[in-house]
């Protein structure tokens, strides 16, 4: 007899790979999966796959996968202590970080107002950056990768996706360096704090940890292991009151932080690209002149400078830069030559005057306000920002301006020298040829000669091969090659001290500025660095923003005040009545019993109470005692298979028949069904003692419609999501789902009783099938899939199913932790 219950089967589902954990979205009917090759792979609601993105090294693994509150970010923390922000769209890489060990824990959570009151920015007003900022131009895509990630204009503003963001939410991140990082809409970090020690007894693991959506509180759950090699969860619970004080003035810091990332981005991949096309410079050069120099060597008859040169004053060229020039080189060689050239200079420039020194002066715009936030030590200086470390930083990005508009000068001179060497070195080879030049290129003036001499001694002297480097080594090891080098504008880009800085000895307002003692390290002037290439540069703007952008995570984590250590606790925030719920099991899964716990976030003592919950017998209230078989009469106890938040009123548990069956049983526990007076409030020194605690069993307080027993599987674990009011069960194999509507009954009272046409999309309608099509599609299995999955439909013994779940567990006493906030 189908049981009356409001669950319904959506569709039943194959997985290619092996999956560890799941995740549901908090606003689209999408679920994100990580599984055992270190993928993480998205789907909707039909299992229509959306992307699939491999890890980002071998041998890398998930460890943790967290949503933004919006539903349009997800987030994957790896084995190697890295973290990835996918866009949902085309998982786009939005934002990159790094933390030290692997990842252990992540959850995303976004600030709530009991009241229900409708957020704004007062006394604050929203940032108008662009009203007085040029907008910033999408990369050519002829160099770099930046156009891919960037394809439309309005996306490199907001490349991180933060313009849409109002409220402050907070990634929380625990890594296996026992240190838990605060990251302000994932992307600025905002607090780091360092675990300390419990009892004396060091932190082996964090296993989870979330803050209230109040932001008062800071809770995590941690693993100790003492000297006996005995293990031990506990609860610790801290004061997160500067947050919740200054949250209006850390989301405007993140904010402005999130602009500077992406601007600092954004310099990076401009650099990158000058430094590409720049390559392309040099290889266009050594393709025609390498054979050449390679000539020069084996017949010891001097330089390619010194030809150059005795051409340009006498008019005679060599034998063997006649031949060049004639037979290798040529007219319409040096014509494509000088084009290609022409252009990659012209791409470099256009680098400069439209990219990079928009956004360096844009960063120096964002900085500046931070600066004057940090004036306001009440509201943003309490956080860490320091007026003195943003003054560095604006010093260290301003002298970056200055070194650019310096590169822009030297490229303009370069490419009047080039042009001036080309058009001479065009004409010798027409006169060689017997062949009239152009008119317009046959007068040189003196300074026409001035800068094809200028050239010649610039970039040929460089033009030389070592005796003990042969030609063949230079071909194969590129870096060791002493090629031809454009060495005024080269030297920019590379990372150490210019061979050839510019005199600006004689410059009035250098020479001004040095005699003047007043004008020294004038917080106004930005100091101008002579000897140091652009990279160099950069190097030390980015170290100086890292620098300011850390400083308010360490103080703000230095300002976290532990409250209470108890043993065990985990969590979801109850908006209603400011409680924070934790669920736990002390045993290896599957168990009988779990423990909540659950901490008024409003209280000073932040006092924890605690009851003991046990799944008794189901079916007394599906039907009449006398009707119930053989079977049912047996079954009067449940295991715990997993546990998780639905929402905050509901907890829902995976279970299975303790008895041969071993048949597993999807159950939401209404919260609100357990009395006050069955909580036991925990004596903090002491921790949960279950001897001590009230036990009870909830069995006969569900409404048949808040389980369901699930047929023909062995399930693992599960995933819910009260927000998309769904439900994924993972088969054992963990090659296999099911998919549930789990309030489908009401549904189908706001649709008058109509049933889904046969041809629906499940994936675009948020179709389910009904109780009788979903039992035909669980009877309608072939024997292959059968055969391939046979362990989900048999069920020899519990031993083998709890080696199976509990083989990542090392310790006799364990816990989970799955919430959806």
């Amino acid at each position: 007899m189908p049981e009356e219950t409001s669950f319904r089967l959506m569709d039943e589902k194959h997985v290619s790979v092996e999956v560890e954990f799941m995740l549901w979205s908090p606003k689209f009917d999408l679920i994100a999966l990580a599984n055992v090759q270190g993928e993480v792979v998205l789907h909707r609601l039909s299992w229509q796959k959306v992307w699939s993105i491999p890890p980002p090294s071998e041998e890398v693994k998930v460890k943790a996968l967290a949503w933004r509150p919006d539903g349009k970010v997800v987030a994957a923390g790896y084995s190697d202590g890295r973290i990835n922000l996918y866009h949902i769209e085309n998982a786009d890489t939005l934002h990159s970080t790094s933390l030290e060990g692997e990842i252990n824990c992540m959850e995303w959570v976004c600030q709530f107002s009991p009241d229900g009151a409708v957020w704004k920015p007062d006394p604050y007003k929203e940032d108008n950056f662009k009203d007085y900022l040029p907008k910033l131009q999408p990369l050519n895509r002829s160099y770099g990768t930046l156009s891919k990630v960037l394809p439309i204009e309005e996306s490199v503003e907001d490349s991180k996706q933060l313009n849409e963001q109002r409220e402050l939410n907070l990634l929380i991140v625990g890594s296996g360096s026992n240190t838990l990082s605060l990251f302000a809409y994932g992307v600025c970090p905002v607090s780091r704090l360092s675990v300390p020690a419990v009892n004396d007894v060091q932190i082996r693991r964090l296993h989870s940890a979330i803050i209230s959506q109040d932001l008062h509180n800071l809770s995590l759950v941690v693993e100790l292991q003492n000297i006996q090699q005995l293990t031990s969860f506990h609860l610790m619970s801290f004061d997160t009151k500067l947050i919740a004080s200054r949250h209006k003035e850390m989301r405007m810091m993140a904010l402005k932080f999130g602009q500077v990332l992406t601007m600092t981005e954004y310099l990076q991949s401009t650099v990158q690209q000058m430094s590409e096309a720049w390559e392309d410079i040099l290889m266009e050069m050594d393709s025609k002149l390498l054979k050449f120099a390679e000539d020069k060597k084996a017949a010891s008859t001097g330089t390619v400078s010194n030809d150059f040169l005795e051409l340009l004053l006498f008019g005679t060229p060599s034998p063997e830069l006649q031949t060049f020039l004639l037979n290798d080189l040529t007219g319409k060689g040096l014509q494509k030559l000088g084009h290609s050239i022409e252009t990659s200079y012209s791409n470099i420039q256009k680098l400069v005057v439209k990219h990079l020194q928009v956004v360096s002066q844009a960063i120096l715009y964002h900085l500046s306000e931070l600066r004057g936030m940090s004036l306001w030590y009440e509201k943003f200086g309490v956080l860490g920002l320091t007026t003195q470390t943003i003054q560095n930083t604006i010093m260290a990005v301003g002298s970056f301006v200055l070194k650019s508009s310096e590169l822009q000068q030297v490229i303009d001179d370069s490419i009047k020298n080039f042009k001036a060497f080309f058009r001479w070195l065009y004409v010798v080879i027409q006169r060689m040829s017997n062949e009239k030049p152009p008119a317009d290129l046959i007068k040189m003036t003196q300074h026409d000669v001035n800068f094809v001499a200028e050239f010649l001694r610039d970039n040929f002297n460089h033009f030389t091969l070592d005796d003990e480097d042969s030609i063949s080594e230079l071909m194969v090891d590129r870096d060791k090659k002493p090629r031809f080098k454009l060495e005024k504008v080269g030297q920019y880009l590379k990372k150490e001290d210019l061979h050839y800085p510019p005199n600006i000895s004689s410059n009035p307002w250098v020479q001004f500025q040095r005699g003047c003692f007043l004008l020294k390290d004038n917080e106004v002037l930005y100091p101008v660095q002579n000897t140091k290439s652009l990279l160099q540069l950069q190097e030390t703007l980015d170290s100086s923003i890292n620098t300011a952008l850390h400083q308010p995570s360490t103080v703000i984590g230095q300002s976290m005040r532990c409250l209470s250590c108890v043993k065990l606790f985990e969590r979801f925030t109850n908006n209603e009545k400011r409680m924070v719920y934790c669920a736990y099991t002390q045993a290896v899964l599957p168990c009988e019993m779990c423990i909540l716990i659950r901490s008024c976030t409003a209280s000073k003592e932040r006092c924890a109470e605690a009851v003991a919950i046990r799944v008794g017998a189901l079916s007394q209230r599906e039907h009449n005692v006398s009707s119930l078989s053989e079977e049912e009469e047996r079954c009067r106890r449940h295991k715990i298979i997993d546990i998780a938040f639905y929402d905050e009123k509901t907890m829902s548990m995976l279970l299975v028949q303790d008895n041969g069956e071993e048949r597993p049983v999807l159950v939401q526990l209404p919260l609100a069904t357990i009395a006050e007076d069955i909580y036991t409030v925990i004596n903090q020194e002491a921790g949960v003692d279950e001897a001590k605690i009230k036990t009870l069993d909830v069995g006969d307080k569900l409404e048949p419609s808040c389980f369901r027993r699930l047929e023909n599987m062995r399930a693992h674990s599960f995933a819910v999501s009260g927000t998309r009011k769904t439900a994924t069960v993972l088969f054992s194999s963990r090659r296999r789902v099911r998919i549930f509507l789990m309030d489908a009954e009401e549904e189908d009272e706001d649709e008058g009783g109509e049933e889904e046409e046969e041809g629906d999309d499940p994936g675009d309608q948020s179709g389910e099938l009904n109780s009788s099509e979903a039992h035909e599609r669980e009877m309608q299995i072939d024997e292959t899939e059968m055969d391939e999955n046979k362990e989900n439909t048999s069920f020899d013994n519990s031993a083998e199913r709890e080696a199976d779940i509990s083989a990542d567990r090392e310790a006799d006493i364990s816990a989970t932790f799955n919430e959806i906030v």
